[in-house]
């Protein structure tokens, strides 16, 4: 019976000792979690670049030795010192130590969703699932769509026309009046050789918005401002605007927009922001925006770029616009290869391309689900 007291005894002593030592286990997630967000950190970046790596969607392909040496091997190195550090001494308090070490188990998962920003990760993911306005349709109606066979004249007949033949995405040029409003006009220059003949001489002349509103375009075509458009928008809640505003400046870009917000506000049209598609020319012009209003909704336009089908260029837009949320690249179709299209792919990022009005070429593009610009609507 002693006998078996006592192996029973030094059962229940192993036993003892083992869920003792559960604060062992708790430290070595926590340094391995640690480790591991900083490889992951500092070999890909953070969540989002790593998930669009293919080594780490692959499980590490080419790089599990690295892993294994800067991570593995470490966090087995400190458990078997920690595990002599638990038999040698006796005195230690493992209960404290055991919350001490699930309380850093927790801080090194907090540690790692900051570090790798799995936040944006998730909201991303989130926000891809839901359906966006390139889920609509992939036509874009360039500067409204046309009217009798004439394009580019961004007028209410052409925007009426467009929308009465299903299309619900509309791109409008949008300038500055020289009173500092919103008028719906691809350029002064044109619009002085097509529309005002009074200064048919003057191609740098720009009317004020209200000598603007008095021309008929082209002498019949009906010109639209910025209030004209969002309110359209709130009578046809289902159209949405991608903006052409042509300048770069930033003191213009600030000007034009905050404008473009004034004119919805001042006219209860505040839900239409939502569905603008801010066109940015620039890297920079997003910041600009975004101080203005939080438009959710954005189209990096490559051509200011001067942009010629690079590839490692496009990875670089592509990577930028991911980590700002903007779900669109758009380019020249003169410069397109289906290269291209694999990279904005592998960045979950949407592709257009502009202006393509042959129909065969549109349905080519839209087969490989890219999106088009067309003056046809």
């Amino acid at each position: 019976m002693t006998g078996k007291w006592q192996q029973n005894g030094g059962i229940m002593s192993i036993r003892s000792r083992i869920g003792n030592a559960t604060w062992i286990v708790f430290a070595c997630i926590a340094i391995f979690i640690v480790l591991s967000t900083a490889w992951i950190r500092r070999t890909y970046g953070v969540l989002p670049l790593a998930m669009v790596d293919e080594s780490f969607r692959g499980g590490l392909i080419n790089k599990r030795t690295l892993f294994a040496k800067h991570v593995v091997l470490p966090t087995i190195v400190i458990f078997f010192i920690l595990l002599t550090v638990h038999i040698t001494l006796k005195k230690l308090n493992r209960r404290i130590i055991t919350y001490i070490t699930a309380i850093l188990m927790v801080l090194s998962v907090c540690i790692a969703a900051v570090g790798l920003d799995v936040g944006f990760y998730l909201s991303r993911q989130y926000r891809m699932n839901q359906e966006q306005w390139y889920d609509i349709d992939n036509v874009i109606v360039h500067a409204l769509g046309s009217i009798d066979n004439c394009v580019y004249t961004n007028s209410k007949e052409a925007l009426e026309n467009s929308y009465k033949n299903g299309s619900r995405l509309f791109e409008c040029d949008l300038i500055l009046t020289s009173d500092g409003q919103i008028a719906a006009c691809h350029d002064w220059e044109s619009w002085n050789r097509e529309t005002y003949v009074d200064n048919s001489e003057d191609m740098g002349y720009i009317p004020t918005l209200e000598v603007f509103m008095n021309s008929k375009i082209m002498g019949k075509y009906t010109p639209l401002s910025g209030t004209d458009i969002v309110l359209f928008m709130k009578e046809h809640p289902d159209v949405y605007i991608i903006t052409d505003t042509k300048y770069g400046e930033p003191d213009k870009v600030t000007e034009q927009f905050q404008m473009l917000v004034d004119a919805a506000v001042e006219n209860d049209c505040g839900e239409t922001l939502d569905r603008f598609v801010v066109q940015i020319y620039h890297a920079y012009m997003y910041d600009i925006v975004e101080s203005i209003y939080p438009f959710p909704n954005y189209v990096f336009t490559l051509y200011g770029e001067g942009y010629r089908g690079e590839a490692e260029k496009m990875t670089e837009y592509a990577e930028y616009c991911m980590l700002r949320n903007i779900d669109v690249i758009t380019m020249n179709e003169m410069y397109y290869h289906d290269e291209l299209l694999d990279i904005c792919n592998r960045y979950d990022i949407r592709m257009f391309v502009h202006t393509v009005n042959n129909q065969d070429e549109i349905q080519s593009f839209r087969e490989k689900g890219i999106g088009v610009y067309t003056d046809n609507s």
